[in-house]
């Protein structure tokens, strides 16, 4: 800065002659010699301070300026977090939403699969049942049209016996007994016994009665003769016996 001096001369007095004035106004002053006003060294001084200071205060304010400028990002990097935060929320939301809507459809579908199964169940059941009952059915049909073979050999060994004196030696009736007792073991084998109810209580549900004779033996609605073998499998009546039942001694029939 520039200053006149009272001769109007302009001169820039320099740091070591400012120091120099303030020494001897400082020491007039403390003589008592001082008039007590500012002087121009006070004002060069009073202006170093204020240019250092106004310096300051640009350096704070530039420091201000950058600091504000750090808020200023990160503030925005801060939103544009939450921006990417809320996003991602909203992500989270959907995925939970498709999880709950797959999970709801599974077990849909596994409450189908279910049902599908026990329907399946159920159909294999009835369809091996059925098919036990056919494949059952068709064995007893099967030794039902066996029967008669053992049928016409009882009747053979029954004519044989009725007219004796064919076979003089017997091995033709033995021939035919050993035949039908081959063929009742594998009718045996297959769970057929024959029925001999001869001296049984008539039963409608196993025999069927094809008449009544007087025997003094045998009591009344008693089995007296077997007519036609009767034959169970595995405990089912595969064919009943035809049979005569009893009406009890002659005599009692007569009073």
């Amino acid at each position: 800065m520039t200053y006149t001096d009272p001769f109007g001369r302009r001169f820039r007095p320099t740091q070591a002659n400012r120091q120099a004035r303030a020494n001897a106004q400082y020491q007039a002053g403390a003589r008592g010699s001082g008039t007590g006003q500012p002087t121009l060294e006070d004002y060069h001084q009073l202006s170093d301070a204020f240019q250092s200071l106004q310096k300051r205060l640009e350096e704070s304010q530039a420091q201000i300026e950058a600091t504000q400028e750090a808020l200023r990002q990160q503030t925005k990097s801060a939103m544009d977090f939450q921006d990417q935060l809320g996003l991602a929320y909203q992500q989270i939301e959907q995925m939970t939403q498709e999880r709950d809507d797959a999970l709801a459809l599974t077990e849909d579908r596994l409450a189908e699969l279910t049902a599908l199964q026990r329907e399946t169940t159920n159909y294999r059941t009835r369809l091996e049942q059925r098919l036990e009952r056919e494949a059952e059915e068709k064995r007893l049909a099967v030794l039902r049209d066996m029967l008669p073979l053992a049928d016409h050999l009882e009747m053979a060994i029954a004519y044989w016996d009725q007219n004796e004196g064919a076979d003089a030696d017997g091995s033709f009736r033995a021939n035919l007994i050993a035949t039908r007792n081959a063929f009742l073991d594998s009718l045996r084998r297959h769970g057929v016994q024959p029925q001999q109810p001869v001296g049984e209580r008539f039963n409608p549900e196993l025999y069927e009665a094809v008449g009544q004779v007087p025997n003094a033996d045998i009591p009344a609605e008693h089995v007296a003769l077997v007519v036609q073998t009767g034959y169970t499998a595995d405990d089912q009546l595969l064919r009943p016996a035809r049979v005569l039942v009893s009406s009890g001694s002659a005599d009692a029939e007569g009073v």
